[in-house]
């Protein structure tokens, strides 16, 4: 999935399906997350090579007010993410030492945990709040003490339909008496509700964040690791301000 990109609403096209074909192994978070790989596989009898790293119940609507299948931004979520996947490639490649890089990566993840957590843990409670362009920060928010108490959309997928005036009011109203400071959108998206947001609540512009993807290669954010410390460290000087 390119950079920019929105995760559940991503159409896949024809290199996109070349490259599909000739893999071992196909990676996805959820079928909910990422309904157009799941309706993919199905069309293309691939299902058995699809591992979904994240599975939800069945009955779980990604698209649902208060949903938040971004599981990826709580590392502690990632270090299960990475087990599953070194216990499948195991299996299809056993000459491969995949315990080794999972351990080595494992740290990793941890380092990266322990400098986000040492950021926010340094902000007073007051500061501690935002609001979100859509429900994607839940798992982060609750991994490092932080809340959101409200999102500009009303669903999990950053393609829902614009917020109604009485949202709009409502949230305008949530920011004034919680004294919120920070609203964040999603990078590549159209941010200007959120602007007229900021604007009407007399905030600074808009934070703009790309949780949602990884950035080119030699850019910051450019893999999970660089992605998590780019984004954390962004809020975190956003909302001590």
């Amino acid at each position: 999935m390119p950079s920019h990109s929105e995760t559940h609403g991503y159409q896949i096209n024809p290199r996109d399906a070349r490259e599909l074909r000739r893999a071992t192994l196909i990676v996805g978070m959820n079928p909910n997350l990422e309904p157009w790989l799941e309706a993919w596989a199905k069309a293309n009898q691939r299902t058995d090579t699809l591992l979904w790293l994240y599975p939800e119940p069945r009955d779980h609507d990604a698209r649902a007010p208060g949903s938040d299948p971004h599981a990826w931004t709580n590392p502690a979520e990632a270090k299960k993410m990475v087990r599953v996947l070194a216990d499948r490639l195991a299996g299809i490649s056993p000459e491969i030492d995949t315990e080794n890089s999972y351990k080595q990566y494992v740290k990793e993840i941890d380092q990266v945990d322990l400098r986000l957590r040492e950021w926010f843990a340094e902000l007073p409670r007051e500061r501690r709040a935002f609001v979100s362009q859509h429900a994607n920060l839940g798992h982060f928010a609750a991994r490092y003490g932080l809340r959101v108490p409200g999102t500009i959309l009303t669903s999990s997928s950053a393609e829902s339909a614009d917020p109604s005036a009485r949202h709009f009011s409502g949230l305008l109203a949530l920011i004034r008496r919680e004294q919120i400071k920070v609203i964040v959108t999603d990078a590549g998206q159209n941010d200007a509700f959120a602007r007229r947001l900021t604007e009407d609540a007399g905030l600074p512009p808009p934070l703009a964040l790309s949780f949602e993807y990884l950035e080119p290669a030699g850019r910051p954010g450019d893999t999970w690791l660089s992605m998590m410390l780019h984004n954390g460290r962004r809020l975190h000087e956003a909302l001590r301000r």
